[in-house]
Formats: structure tokens, sequence, C-alpha cells
């Protein structure tokens, strides 16, 4: 062709759309979070499993009771409870983790009680993912898990787990979903999020949630 290098040609074309798909990118990995605004406040004001730590820094975990990776930030805050001094946990069940709405239904049947940290890390531990795809099946299959080690959940009268499971969902599925829509609100992509006073921390890496727990930016 006259005029024209098509090697050089061909780079530049391929260096236009490399710089095109990474626009976006670059410009999300420079937004600016602050885990003090009000969207994220109301998050942890909204949110009612409670656990203690033995530190200063209210935390919030935006989780779903079967994402692999918020088992592991389970894990880890488990590890450093002298890190912060309340953890609250505000439920975003993926439709990915099917059932998973039902774990959430029953960690805030029990909050504030006496059971409460033993079933959240029964859930995030030993809460095995349902081999279905159909819904009422699922949430069946994660009652029955909870059911074996904890029975108070069937309260008397219901003598199957289809009515355990609808109690469950008319107590507690509201709230779930309104925590669902304050996350999506918030523009958070996912879970497991981690807000540390100021800081905000989108997907799970020790190191970065580590980082965030000892800069003890605290609310006012």
């Amino acid at each position: 062709m006259d005029g024209y290098n098509v090697p050089s040609m061909r780079k530049l074309c391929l260096i236009i759309l490399t710089v095109a798909l990474l626009l976006p990118s670059l410009a999300f990995a420079e937004e600016k979070k602050n885990g003090c605004s009000p969207e994220f406040r109301t998050l942890y004001d909204n949110a009612v499993v409670e656990l203690e730590g033995k530190g200063e820094l209210d935390i919030v975990v935006i989780t779903d009771p079967l994402c692999w990776h918020c088992r592991l930030g389970h894990k880890l805050l488990s590890e450093v409870p002298d890190k912060y001094r309340k953890m609250r946990l505000s439920f975003f069940p993926r439709k990915s983790f099917i059932g998973s709405d039902i774990a959430a239904w029953i960690l805030e049947e029990t909050a504030g009680t006496s059971d409460s940290q033993e079933m959240v890390d029964f859930a995030y531990k030993h809460l095995k993912q349902p081999k279905t795809e159909n819904l009422d099946e699922a949430r069946e299959v994660v009652l029955g898990q909870f059911l074996m080690s904890f029975p108070q959940l069937m309260k008397p009268g219901e003598d199957t787990l289809a009515a355990t499971a609808a109690r469950l969902q008319k107590d507690h599925e509201a709230h779930v979903l309104k925590s669902a829509e304050l996350a999506k609100a918030a523009d958070l992509p996912g879970t497991p999020i981690l807000i540390a006073g100021q800081h905000l921390v989108l997907g799970y890496g020790a190191g970065a949630w580590i980082e965030a727990l000892d800069k003890k930016v605290i609310c006012e």
C-alpha cells in the first residue's frame, strides 16, 4: 500500500484498542470511596447481625454466606478480633449462590442471641452449597443443614422444612432484600466488601483487609 507501513498501522491500531479498553478500568481505579460516607454508614446501621471484637473500630462486611471469598474474609476476621470493636454483617445474597438467602434469614433470626456467633461460624465454615437449581429445594437443603446442628430453629407446630422456611421468609426476607438494595444503591459490585472506618476494600485480600483495619480511621 502506497504511503503506509502495514505492520506499523497494525501496531497503532492495537495500541488504540488497548487504551480504549483500559479507560473504564483506569477511571474506576481513580474513584475514591470513603467508608464514612452516609450510604456506607446506612449499611452499618441497617445490619442486625453483630459480632463482638476486642478493638476500637466498628466495621461492616457486605457478605454472602455461601460466597467462597466471603468465607476467607470471615476466617481472617475471626483470627484478629483485637482489630475491631464490633463487626456487623450486611447480607447481599447472590443468585450464583442459590439458597444463600435463607442462610441470611436464619442468621438474622438469631441475631442478638447466645446462638448467634456459633451459627455465623457454622454458616461460613460448614454450610454446603445445594446441588440443585430449584430455589425452594435449595432453601430446604440449607435449612436442613442448620437444623442438624440447631434443631431449635424449628418452632412448635412446624413439622416440615417448608413450614419453617415459610416463617423465616415471612419474618426476614424483606430486611435482607433491603440490605441488598442498600448495597446496590451504594454502587457496591458484589461480595465480600469490607468497610473499616474510612477505608473500603472491594473484594477479599488478606493484606488489604489487615491494612484497612490497622489504619483505625474511626468515623465520627
